[in-house]
């Protein structure tokens, strides 16, 4: 396939992905919710995008009691497909009461469902991959029924089924595969000679998706004419604003993009704008003030006031430190590991903690009103504006009785305070980044220093960015300190110390000393953009905030009154092999193009799905600063 016509497939994937993403407020069938799911997730081959977690979300909520989708074969089996692309296990419980619906409505006789080829191998694919077991006691009877359908000619019935039957053979385990390859095989040629003497086999976009994605999985080259013939005809066939528009705009759409991404060779990056909500909350006369601006939203600022004693407000901020004191693996200068427990029940409990901290916290800490304006708002980004005097509030692991903010919006702390800031100038990341690295600077910390080589590596890719790399004691304390201010981006993997009784006295931990934090702001002349400290305590503050002056601040405020536009941290102690997962797919997802907020939030999904529930890394890390902020344009490459 020319690079030509390729271009024009990811200009066209661009605005077909950007025209599904707008439509997603005003989607209510379910069947188009899956669709839309699962062409997002094929073309940014990512399920962790907001997009998809917030229709993965709605696909639960509208499941029927009885397991299905609208009671309709069609919509469960789609369904059920969009839950397992966006990486749902077949043992989750919705999935499990989806298969159960659709096995219930086989027909024992013939194996088939509904004695409809469309719907059987709709079903059949699904089970290739959720129920392998299920596919064994149905399939023989199935297969026999269906397959029997096909034409001396190589069709079976027409262009969209014998796609259908194409691709399910590809899916199926080997032997079954190699079984039915003669079946496949006749039915590929019967394709090739139907698109001989015409442009394109069918008028609309959801049915030739079919065929084009049969060509794929028959395994054709790029550069086949046949594929080339369909590719250019899906070109074509779109409208203007993106759109494929010839039975359904939903439908044509999702498909057209599903098999159009089979074509790149890398995800496609296209980027939304960021819609940013804005909370703020302040202490006014023992009160809390909680405001909520939605994006777009006009002047007024619709605020609440609540009480919050002083016992509450304690409490909110110890059952946080106290669920995740529980969990994770510790970076120790020894380089020892503690285990938590393992067993499921474990897991369980601990989650259930969390999630009852966050309940109870949502409750106390955000008025019904800004609940309901929240909760119905069109956000993707929230900005928490917090006052200096509540900083010690669990605000990220918030729940509202559906997930945690953290994992359901991209969320940043600003902090409102009447404090003088720096002298030294904030610098924006430009096109040309510099970006400093140290790992491992005590030289105990390996998987630190591994973390160094795989973000420097990673990084060092990217068009317009330099960077210095430096691991064991290749930085000294006083290079390190000299330095601050040539760079854009600082990434330290190593040991923090957080001084609870006098924060400033946290530091850095070098081979030949201790940076300590009122140290740092002096060499800020010039402020790097982005600071992450990916170490134990790194984000921690004074838990007394009436006690101590809010000039005595920690490593993480001590960056940021000196000018850094984002800082990222923990606030507990985290599993050196968490730590560096996040990191990864936290710079991966921003030099892609996605704003910091959004970067952390997938990498918060991303290290809690693979990391598994044990491991509670992801709900202890903190962005201070605009979530919206932007690193990154990538340029969109095949």
């Amino acid at each position: 396939m020319s690079d030509p016509l390729i271009v024009g497939v990811v200009r066209s994937l661009q605005a077909g992905v950007r025209w599904l993403k707008a439509q997603v407020e005003s989607i209510t069938d379910p069947r188009d919710v899956a669709i839309t799911m699962t062409a997002l997730v094929v073309a940014e081959r990512n399920a962790r995008g907001h997009l998809v977690q917030r229709l993965g979300a709605a696909l639960l909520r509208r499941q029927s009691a009885n397991g299905s989708w609208s009671d309709e074969l069609w919509d469960t089996a789609w369904a059920s497909r969009a839950l397992l692309t966006a990486g749902y296990l077949p043992s989750h419980p919705a999935l499990q009461a989806a298969l159960k619906f659709i096995l219930a409505t086989e027909d024992p006789q013939r194996g088939a469902w509904y004695e409809e080829p469309f719907e059987t191998m709709l079903v059949l694919s699904l089970l290739a991959e959720a129920d392998p077991d299920a596919l064994k006691a149905s399939g023989e009877r199935a297969f026999g029924w269906l397959f029997g359908l096909q034409s001396t000619g190589g069709s079976i019935i027409g262009v969209r089924y014998t796609g259908m039957a194409i691709s399910l053979i590809s899916a199926l385990p080997k032997e079954l595969a190699d079984k039915f390859a003669p079946i496949s095989m006749k039915a590929v040629d019967w394709l090739r000679r139907d698109l001989a003497d015409r442009d394109i086999w069918t008028n609309a976009a959801w049915s030739n998706h079919y065929a084009l994605t049969a060509l794929l999985d028959s395994g054709v080259s790029r550069d086949d004419p046949d594929l080339e013939k369909a590719v250019r005809w899906f070109l074509g066939a779109q409208a203007a604003d993106g759109r494929w528009m010839q039975v359904s705009s939903i439908h044509d759409t999702a498909t057209a993009v599903i098999a159009l991404s089979r074509l790149l060779t890398v995800p496609l990056v296209e980027v939304s704008p960021a819609k940013t909500g804005v909370i703020s909350a302040s202490r006014e006369n023992g009160n809390l003030r909680v405001s909520y601006q939605a994006p777009g939203a006009g002047a007024i600022m619709p605020t609440e006031r609540l009480k919050l004693s002083d016992e509450v407000r304690a409490e909110l901020g110890r059952n946080q430190q106290q669920v995740l004191s529980q969990v994770g693996r510790l970076r120790t200068r020894s380089g020892s590991t503690e285990r938590s427990p393992s067993t499921g029940s474990a897991a369980a409990s601990l989650h259930g903690e969390l999630v009852k901290v966050g309940r109870y916290a949502y409750g106390h800490l955000f008025p019904t009103r800004i609940q309901m304006l929240l909760e119905s708002s069109t956000a993707d980004h929230v900005r928490l504006d917090v006052d200096e005097r509540l900083i010690d509030l669990p605000w990220e692991l918030l729940h509202d009785g559906s997930d945690f903010l953290c994992l359901k919006y991209a969320l940043g702390r600003r902090i409102v305070s009447d404090q003088v800031f720096g002298d030294s100038r904030t610098r924006k990341v430009t096109d040309k980044t510099r970006i400093l690295i140290v790992a491992n600077p005590t030289d105990d910390l390996p998987a630190a220093e591994a973390e160094g080589a795989r973000i420097a590596a990673l990084l060092s890719k990217v068009e317009g960015v330099s960077v210095n790399h430096f691991s064991r004691d290749a930085l000294r304390k006083k290079d390190f300190l000299l330095s601050l201010s040539d760079y854009d981006v600082v990434h330290f993997a190593g040991h923090t110390s957080h001084d609870p009784e006098n924060p400033d006295e946290s530091s850095l931990l070098f081979s030949d000393g201790d940076v300590r934090a009122f140290e740092i702001g002096r060499f800020l002349s010039r402020s790097p953009a982005i600071v992450f400290l990916n170490s134990c305590w790194s984000a921690e503050e004074t838990r007394d905030t009436d006690t101590f002056s809010t000039m005595t601040r920690g490593l993480g405020r001590t960056f940021l009154f000196a000018g850094v536009t984002a800082f990222l941290g923990y606030l507990v102690p985290v599993p050196d092999e968490s730590a560096t997962d996040l990191a990864v797919t936290f710079y991966g997802a921003l030099v892609q193009g996605h704003t910091i907020g959004e970067a952390l939030r997938r990498a918060r999904v991303e290290v809690m799905a693979s990391r598994g529930p044990m491991d509670f890394t992801w709900s202890s890390a903190v962005l201070y600063g605009d979530p919206s902020a932007l690193v990154v344009r990538p340029e969109q490459k095949t």
